[in-house]
């Protein structure tokens, strides 16, 4: 007997120590949602406790790891939250910083709207900038904003209040898609909007998003990533050729209904490759990943 318990601790041990090699998917548990924690509630209202991870967010993450690994030169941070479940989901580029490119059109908005709360002067011409500049992408709208209403300080709010860990301001304030972003931290974003935000500038950025036109008013096709199959509000950003690579992202809501799944798929792809073929890359990450949930 006394041998018998020695092996299953030496056969315990050698798992302990397999199990410290760092793995390519990253999946963690979150009982309350990832933005700040809401206030306690009163005693007599008992927590609901969510269902237990179906494993879909980490299968979601783990079939894009894999068309990564066949596409050398390509760096792609992938991130899935289920919120249904708390399940958090993050590939192996997840927390590296890359340009923003458009996506920080959805930080200025969320502080823009988060402020009129608290006093500042949000007109309907500036909610027309906004709708714009998340609809159909409209870089002269971004600019008006970025200028108007401090930019880089945006980002900076928005970074503190929200727990952006890798989100940083623009080296030349000037420069709004030089802003560094995460895919980490654009599904943060993203679960922040859907559950902190009032309902009324939820859905004006839900609806805002979900509208985009299939071509940005830059004459840009956003028909690439996410937004080629059944989804909600994706917002999709694209940047060239900033040291020889395409910055091409998509994120957003998987499934408007049930707004359950949120992805967040930033790129960083050779410029080689052309803004065609760097879409249907991202389209093709995009279309591994739904796979599993469809």
């Amino acid at each position: 007997m006394a041998a018998g318990r020695l092996a299953l601790l030496v056969i315990a041990l050698a798992l302990v120590v397999a199990g410290c090699t760092q793995p390519d998917v990253v999946t963690v548990r979150t009982d309350s949602t990832m933005a700040a924690p809401l206030p306690t509630a009163t005693a007599a209202a008992a927590p609901v406790p969510k269902p237990e991870p179906t494993g879909q967010a980490a299968a979601m993450v783990s079939a894009v790891e894999q068309w990564a690994d066949d596409h050398s030169g390509t760096t792609i941070g992938v991130a899935v939250l289920d919120r249904a479940t708390g399940e958090l989901s993050l590939g192996r580029e997840a927390s590296k910083p890359l340009y923003s490119a458009s996506l920080s059109k959805l930080i200025v908005a969320v502080d823009v709207l988060q402020r009129a709360h608290t006093g500042l002067r949000v007109n309907d011409q500036v909610r027309g900038w906004l709708r714009r500049a998340l609809g159909p992408s409209d870089d002269e709208a971004m600019n008006a904003l970025w200028s108007m209403f401090d930019g880089p300080g945006a980002v900076t709010r928005v970074a503190r209040v929200v727990g952006l860990e890798d989100t940083r301001t623009p080296r030349n304030s000037s420069r709004w898609g030089e802003t560094l972003v995460s895919a980490r931290d654009i599904v943060r974003l993203y679960d922040y909007v859907l559950t902190e935000l009032s309902a009324e500038d939820r859905d004006f950025i839900v609806a805002s998003l979900a509208a985009a036109p299939a071509r940005a008013t830059d004459g840009f096709d956003q028909a690439f990533g996410l937004r080629v199959f059944p989804s909600g509000a994706v917002k999709s950003g694209w940047m060239c050729c900033q040291q020889g690579k395409i910055t091409l992202h998509s994120a957003g809501i998987t499934d408007q209904q049930a707004q359950r799944f949120v992805m967040a798929l930033l790129s960083s792809q050779p410029s080689s490759l052309g803004y065609a073929k760097a879409r249907q890359e991202l389209t093709d990450a995009a279309q591994s990943a739904l796979t599993p949930v469809h």
